[in-house]
């Protein structure tokens, strides 16, 4: 079977809207014509929000022969994947298995379903160069318009030259932002792809290559939540405005409630004397020789450390082996998003160099994967 394409690409006419009534008859055979199919159906899916590109794939499945493709989807667009599996079937013929498990990034391949099936189909998130050949990412990208909310941004910014950064969902809306600071006398700058990062100005939870390096006092970050601005600000030292897409709100990011609770997590976990290292399974967050590290420096302070081998990181696990803190050396978010699921205290390895003193409080830095 040929190689899948990582990504699919975008193909007029070739478009699936989540929620959007095309006009189109959306009770056709898709049978009579899978060309066309993506366009003709999409007002049957639930309004998500979201265009994804499905076109592609089809006539992907349909040239390797692919008997059984599987779907994978982040927990804001499960609810379409039922409908999406029937019309693949129906456009291909193909047997489709949905993962039912949780989906975090692309980080987080179903690596058992990608050895069950011909093809997979993994939704809603860019390709970081990992994971099995089988996989196709497939981009849902958001429609909410960018232009009135930059506009908005654009009077708290403080400078005439910012850095522009998002989320995969809305990368190609980004010339609209960029035009719209244009509009009001302000300069956008993108950081370049490279690496885990498959798109100028692009960031993850994980990764915030294209902020850092900029010749820029200040970012602007478009997106919803709080955990990729807080990234952006502990990896460049710069102020950070959000405009937000969804609700229309704009706000300035502040690092200090969040660094104080890493500084209270520090705290609690100086009187552990038994850390579990944690080390992830999947394949985008497993980094087992910074695990290695870890251990033996917390060995050398005359710590007990063991390494833990796991796919879901959960507080009873934790508990169940006795540790009395942990070192996560999967996705960031686990210790900074998550800390208050856990009765333990949760450190990123930049926190524990802090922890053991190899590293200055003050040098506090942002927990990245490269």
């Amino acid at each position: 079977m040929d190689r899948a394409r990582s990504t699919a690409g975008s193909s007029a006419g070739e478009r699936m809207a989540f929620g959007r009534d095309c006009g189109q008859d959306c009770d056709q055979d898709p049978n009579q014509n899978p060309n066309q199919d993506c366009n003709r159906s999409c007002g049957q899916f639930p309004d998500l929000g979201y265009d994804l590109d499905l076109g592609q794939v089809v006539a992907l499945i349909q040239r390797s022969g692919a008997a059984r493709v599987g779907l994978q989807a982040p927990e804001g667009l499960k609810r379409a994947t039922p409908l999406l599996a029937r019309l693949i079937s129906q456009m291909t013929g193909a047997e489709v298995i949905i993962s039912g498990d949780p989906c975090f990034g692309a980080c987080d391949v179903d690596m058992n379903l990608s050895r069950e099936v011909d093809l997979m189909l993994h939704l809603g998130h860019s390709e970081l160069g990992e994971g099995p050949i089988n996989v196709i990412f497939l981009e849902a990208r958001m429609r909410d318009d960018l232009l009135a909310v930059v506009q908005k941004a654009s009077g708290i910014l403080k400078t005439k030259r910012v850095g522009v950064a998002t989320t995969i969902q809305h990368v190609h809306k980004l010339n609209q932002a960029l035009q719209a600071l244009k509009d009001h006398g302000i300069e956008g700058v993108l950081g370049p792809a490279g690496g885990r990062i498959k798109h100028p100005g692009q960031v993850l939870g994980c990764s915030y290559s294209t902020t850092r390096g900029l010749n820029v006092e200040e970012y602007l970050f478009i997106g919803t939540g709080q955990f990729h601005p807080l990234g952006i600000a502990l990896a460049t030292g710069k102020r950070v405005v959000v405009a937000d897409p969804a609700t229309g709100n704009v706000s300035e990011i502040d690092t200090d409630p969040m660094l104080r609770r890493r500084f209270g997590a520090i705290s609690r976990a100086a009187d552990a004397r038994k850390l579990a290292v944690l080390v992830s399974k999947k394949p985008g967050q497993k980094r087992l020789e910074l695990a290695r590290r870890i251990k033996a420096l917390g060995e050398a302070k005359g710590l007990e450390m063991f390494l833990v081998y796991l796919d879901n990181i959960e507080p009873d696990r934790l508990l169940n082996i006795g540790a009395e803190a942990a070192v996560s050396t999967a996705c960031p978010r686990v210790a900074l998003d998550d800390a208050a699921k856990y009765k333990i205290p949760i450190l990123t390895p930049p926190e524990f160099e802090v922890l053991l003193g190899e590293r200055k409080w003050v040098e506090y830095v942002f927990d990245e994967i490269d």
